[in-house]
């Protein structure tokens, strides 16, 4: 199978709406350094216990990711990092940077506290991509494209992920006590992510980044993620 229709017909849209792990958010919010390793550390269990029925489910192994979670910048085998958290598939790790949800947390600790639960699991999401083979056969569809195609191939692959993480934050918002205010803060974040100058359009715009978001955040389940058989307007 080629792996454009690989990553379009893919086993994972098709294996349900996720269940609740009644994920509970840590007390402390990440004030500090220290806070945000152990409010990133907490998520991660969560994710742990939430992604192995799904990921079997779609045919793929499920592993447990690593996570470091550095400031300043950090340097990996899939190359350096500054001022934003990414994950990376040769050591099969998720790098959060810490410094910026710090300072959300600091301005705003609900705004802060949701910044930083949606960027763990966006990350988490692309480890959920390469554990079923997704992220594999992206890499092997960039290897043939042009700089605009490459460039729409990473908007498909972010969008997912966003989509993918967003279906975990879906399944345990009444747990994880994503209501009310929180809500409001969890919306505002995903309406307002996505490319900006002078980044490259790399990620989607905002209008589909909250899109794919919502959509998944309601049916909970990876089907509303497929984000490889859509028109290219769905993830410009």
């Amino acid at each position: 199978m080629n792996p454009a229709t690989f990553n379009a017909t893919h086993r994972l849209y098709k294996t349900g709406v996720m269940r609740t792990v009644n994920c509970k958010q840590a007390k402390t919010g990440p004030g500090n350094g220290s806070q945000a390793l152990a409010y990133f550390k907490a998520i991660k269990t969560c994710l742990d216990r939430a992604w192995p029925k799904q990921v079997a489910a779609s045919g793929g192994r499920f592993r447990s990711p690593g996570l470091v979670v550095w400031g300043g910048s950090v340097n990996t085998p899939c190359g350096g990092g500054v001022g934003r958290a990414f994950y990376c598939p040769t050591t099969h790790t998720i790098y959060m940077e810490s410094p910026s949800i710090v300072s959300f947390s600091r301005q705003n600790p609900t705004f802060g506290r949701m910044v930083g639960t949606f960027t763990m699991a966006h990350e988490y999401a692309h480890a959920v991509q390469w554990m079923t083979g997704l992220g594999e056969a992206y890499t092997k569809l960039r290897y043939d494209a042009s700089a605009a195609g490459a460039l729409q191939l990473s908007r498909r692959l972010e969008l997912q992920a966003s989509c993918l993480g967003n279906v975990f934050l879906g399944a345990n918002r009444t747990s994880y006590g994503i209501t009310g205010y929180a809500y409001q803060m969890w919306l505002y974040d995903v309406n307002n992510s996505g490319d900006r100058p002078p980044y490259p359009r790399d990620h989607g715009s905002t209008t589909n980044h909250g899109a794919w978001s919502r959509a998944a955040f309601q049916s909970r389940n990876p089907a509303s993620c497929n984000t490889w058989s859509v028109s290219p307007a769905r993830v410009s």
